[in-house]
């Protein structure tokens, strides 16, 4: 939906008062951004005879990193549409007792699909670390602040999305489903973490 209207759009919106854009599509953007970076890296790599040896698998994970932009640009929607629909549930009449069970269903259910595409932002996240500290290690030097860049825009999707998981999984009823979400997160997290540290690390020796 907004990936093919204007930056200026998304704004004016996120800026309004209006419950979406909201946080969990601005921290798939900063993944987008982060992949997008990554990506930059890799093709101002590819692009030069200094590195030729490293050119295949600089290629390789260019390849990985689009593939994570792509998909970061569909969440930014489908975040909006996991809202919306848990917003709708809490909507719905509850005047008989079929109603309103009918409602406590739709609504547990909208707060797993709410907590899973945030989630998902933070796992693709931690992937676009990945790349990062590969291409920290070996590409183009003259751009390595660029890398550390992008690590530190993914740190910062993980981290705002995990916020959109937390305050779904809040009121989530299901103990299983939220024992195995909240494990993802946590796990996501501490990994996002050590990654970024690490991209940070090796741009600083290098640079």
């Amino acid at each position: 939906m907004y990936i093919d209207q204007t930056l200026q759009t998304y704004l004016d919106d996120l800026a309004s008062s209006r419950s979406t854009p909201g946080g969990g599509s601005a921290a798939a953007i900063s993944g987008a951004m982060a992949a997008a970076l990554a990506c930059m890296v890799c093709q101002l790599t590819l692009g030069r005879e200094k590195y030729v040896d490293v050119h295949p698998e600089v290629f390789a994970l260019f390849e990985k990193a689009e593939e994570q932009r792509q998909r970061f640009q569909l969440l930014i929607s489908e975040d909006i549409t996991a809202y919306s629909q848990l917003s709708a549930s809490i909507k719905l009449p509850r005047e008989t007792e079929e109603q309103r069970q009918e409602r406590i269903e739709a609504i547990q259910k909208g707060l797993i699909y709410a907590a899973q595409v945030p989630l998902e932002v933070t796992e693709r996240a931690v992937d676009v670390a990945k790349i990062c500290e590969r291409v920290a290690e070996i590409g183009n030097i003259n751009v390595l602040s660029d890398i550390a860049a992008a690590a530190m825009l993914a740190a910062s999707s993980g981290t705002a999305a995990a916020w959109m998981v937390r305050v779904n999984l809040k009121n989530l009823k299901d103990m299983e489903q939220l024992a195995a979400l909240s494990e993802r997160l946590s796990r996501a997290l501490e990994e996002l973490t050590s990654r970024c540290q690490h991209v940070t690390a090796i741009v600083g020796e290098r640079a």
